[in-house]
């Protein structure tokens, strides 16, 4: 197919794809900070839906979003689902017009429903192409699209046998945020409030919360505070804490809770141990940290992604996992109160996520793209 219209100015534009949880967008903003940094010339357009978390968050960023009429495929309502070919036509065509104002040097999807119709049609129109994918059990829209896009970075090397036989795949790990802080654990603890010299334990379940890990850590609080002496960093979601709040009532001094952590890097910095749920990116956040942790994966998440990515972290000896089925049969309690009685199997759960982190992932996949349009580049030269 002949190539598209040409940028005919000079100033390097890229448009990335994905979006409607933070899960598939912010690795897409960590690419394009990282894309910033080397080339500052560069202008990056987002594409999302006006429903997405996209719609708030890219404005706020200063990058231009442009919005697509595209809705998911709801698993559980037949009848949400008889407009979705339409919605997915119209996106089709939305997608081509997009492409044909911004023109860009590269096409990047980051997964979700956004990306699809996007990378479909940026292949179509012969524009260069990559996919990032985050779970070890790829998402629909990546392995539809896996074969026609000219790259594919995959988070987990987990993901690689739904991609046998492809020449275009790379695992470079799940790009993340810059965690680095001055401050030292003691510092950080100070901050929240704690005691600095007190092993502490940093409970979170994404920016809704999880109400599985509220409920279960109000249960064993008592006796881990009790039995032990560590103190937590607590982030209920906002539908769940007013529960999380009643049951801290007289040890504040041991529990700091709030409904969203916003600076998340300080948390890390003071936590010893995270307890959390098994998203890509918290995981590869973990690992970067060389924090060890406790993961309760979410039941529910499609394909069960999140079990695969908790069992990656465990086989490779950084995370213990609990199901959300073992809950009720195992003693969560004196497993933590354990983990924080043994420095050293807690100093060796660290050293190994920090060995599984792929560190420098914002900048490997920002290289990829500049790579590719590289190579169109010369193509048209």
């Amino acid at each position: 197919m002949s190539h598209p219209a040409e940028n005919k100015g000079h100033q390097p534009r890229y448009l990335f794809a994905g979006g409607g949880t933070g899960g598939h967008l912010y690795p897409a903003i960590a690419i394009a900070e990282k894309l910033r940094e080397f080339e500052p010339q560069a202008e990056i357009h987002f594409v999302g839906t006006a429903r997405g978390v996209e719609a708030r968050v890219i404005p706020e960023l200063g990058f231009p979003l442009h919005l697509l009429s595209v809705r998911g495929f709801a698993r559980r309502s037949v009848w949400t689902n008889l407009a979705f070919p339409f919605r997915l036509i119209g996106s089709l065509g939305q997608s081509a017009a997009i492409l044909r104002r911004v023109r860009p040097d590269v096409v990047i999807g980051t997964g979700g429903y956004v990306s699809g119709p996007m990378l479909f049609m940026a292949h179509l129109c012969g524009y260069p192409t990559l996919i990032q994918e985050q779970n070890s059990y790829p998402g629909v829209t990546t392995r539809l699209l896996a074969r026609g896009v000219d790259q594919l970075h995959l988070g987990f090397a987990g993901a690689l046998p739904y991609f046998k036989g492809r020449k275009n795949v790379t695992v470079t790990g799940n790009p993340v945020r810059d965690l680095e802080v001055a401050a030292s654990p003691a510092e950080a603890r100070r901050h929240f409030g704690l005691d600095p010299d007190k092993p502490t334990l940093l409970v979170f379940g994404g920016s809704q919360g999880a109400r599985v890990i509220n409920e279960l850590m109000v249960k064993i609080l008592p006796r881990l505070l009790a039995e032990s002496d560590l103190q937590l960093i607590w982030s209920s979601g906002k539908w769940n804490q007013e529960l999380v709040r009643q049951a801290i009532v007289g040890c504040e001094n041991q529990v700091w809770m709030t409904d969203f952590i916003t600076e998340m890097p300080l948390a890390y910095r003071a936590a010893d141990v995270v307890m959390c749920r098994a998203g890509a990116l918290t995981l590869a956040e973990i690992n970067v940290c060389g924090l060890p942790a406790i993961l309760i994966p979410f039941a529910a998440a499609a394909g069960n992604h999140q079990e695969a990515n908790a069992l990656a972290l465990a086989q490779k000896g950084s995370a213990m996992v609990i199901l959300e089925r073992e809950l009720a049969h195992r003693d969560i309690a004196a497993e933590i109160i354990a983990l924080f009685g043994d420095s050293g199997r807690r100093a060796a759960m660290g050293k190994l996520a920090r060995e599984s982190a792929f560190a420098s992932a914002s900048a490997d996949l920002a290289r990829a793209v500049l790579k590719l349009k590289s190579n169109r580049d010369r193509e048209k030269a």
